[in-house]
């Protein structure tokens, strides 16, 4: 089972550096993408194995890998702790928000992260979406019961930080309470 991804996103992904590159996307592909989404989660994460299998922590996140078509890297992305964390962008990513709040800060020199003087700073809700390019310098903070879909042209080079057994039954029970209440939120209780 493949999770249901909002049209937009492949034109996101082939999105150019160059200020010009603005992708086409129809404003009715923009719409309504949201349950769909929690809804596929929902039932993925249900079926997802007992075993960290594959599942990682980079970047304040605990990272729950998903079925992806291509050569793309999709994974379902939580908050594991909620300071403002460095996030080196390796591949054109997308982060498609489902739940929580995330801050993005932006930088122009690697002095200005290290002064904390983001060029650009915004923070995204629920069905609020955003991209950046392989060596983008930037930083995420996000609440404490923030949940994104992470979209990648490549999978993340996996860090050492594989989940350990505890921290995957944590963060998968996290999921599934959470994505059910989204789902029963989202058909008015009737799942």
């Amino acid at each position: 089972m493949d999770v249901t991804l909002p049209l937009f996103l492949g034109e996101l992904l082939s999105q150019g550096r160059e200020p010009g590159d603005v992708p086409k996307i129809l404003a009715a592909d923009t719409d309504g993408w949201l349950a769909p989404l929690i809804s596929s989660l929902a039932s993925m994460v249900n079926g997802m194995p007992d075993a960290p299998t594959g599942a990682f922590l980079a970047h304040g996140y605990a990272h729950l890998p998903l079925p992806a078509r291509d050569e793309r890297g999709i994974y379902l992305r939580l908050a594991f702790r909620t300071g403002m964390t460095p996030w080196p962008v390796a591949a054109t990513s997308v982060v498609l928000t489902v739940a929580g709040t995330v801050a993005l800060e932006m930088y122009q020199r690697p002095e200005d992260v290290a002064a904390g003087r983001p060029q650009y700073a915004r923070s995204f809700g629920p069905e609020q979406v955003f991209a950046a390019h392989p060596g983008t310098l930037c930083a995420l903070q996000s609440t404490a019961d923030s949940m994104q879909v992470l979209a990648m042209t490549q999978p993340e080079a996996v860090p050492t930080g594989m989940l350990t057994f505890n921290e995957y039954s944590v963060v998968a029970l996290r999921a599934r309470r959470a994505l059910r209440c989204l789902v029963n939120a989202s058909t008015g209780g009737a799942w």
